[in-house]
């Protein structure tokens, strides 16, 4: 790695990413209680759709999180965090408060209305993943944001993986308005934050081959 603040090697790189997403689940846990008991995911999200700014808040300082322990430097930290909050936030403010979607208030999401959530949090997710791939490996920006986004996707399977041999975990006692954040986030933000430190090793790990 060409950074001195970088992991020097894989195991350092799955650790910085465990922890940068460990930390980040529980501060974005935080962060969404703190706005739930403020009540402002009533009055940001709008007379329509679902609650979207707890989402947004959360997975961007998981991101912002995981950037920060890979990277320690403010411009992936920025692309990580303010990314992934903005790129839920903003689109889906617009959608809340000016997209009608031939519905009355508190009436059922339209398929349209379903599709363009669904394609907002997915585009926001995964973009977001790729741009912080890129950022984080300047040398080979493309390999970087591929490989991240391959280490974030090994994550989410293994993630799957786990809930669907162990049910129990995701069903274990939980209070959601608590400071103290479920399993399944920490478990989730420790996953991802490692498959993408480990996914920015090795699109990185050329760079210190001598030729």
């Amino acid at each position: 790695m060409t950074e001195t603040s970088s992991p020097a090697n894989l195991p350092q790189s799955l650790l910085r990413g465990l922890l940068g997403g460990l930390l980040g689940a529980v501060l974005g846990h935080i962060l969404v209680t703190l706005c739930l008991h403020a009540g402002g995911e009533l009055w940001l999200k709008g007379p329509y759709g679902p609650h979207f700014f707890g989402i947004s808040l959360y997975i961007g300082a998981l991101y912002g999180s995981i950037a920060y322990s890979l990277s320690r430097r403010k411009n992936p930290t920025l692309v990580g965090g303010l990314g992934a909050f903005l790129g839920i936030a903003l689109p889906m403010a617009i959608l809340t408060r000016v997209a009608h979607w031939g519905m009355a208030t508190n009436s059922p999401p339209t398929l349209a209305w379903v599709w363009a959530v669904l394609i907002i949090h997915t585009v926001a997710t995964w973009g977001v993943t790729l741009a912080l791939g890129a950022v984080l490996c300047p040398a080979r920006p493309v390999r970087g944001a591929l490989l991240a986004t391959v280490g974030s996707l090994a994550g989410y399977l293994l993630l799957n993986a786990w809930l669907w041999l162990v049910p129990s975990y995701a069903q274990g006692r939980w209070v959601p308005t608590s400071f103290i954040p479920s399993p399944v986030d920490m478990l989730t933000g420790l996953l991802i934050g490692a498959g993408i430190g480990g996914g920015i090793y090795l699109a990185a790990r050329k760079n210190d081959v001598q030729t």
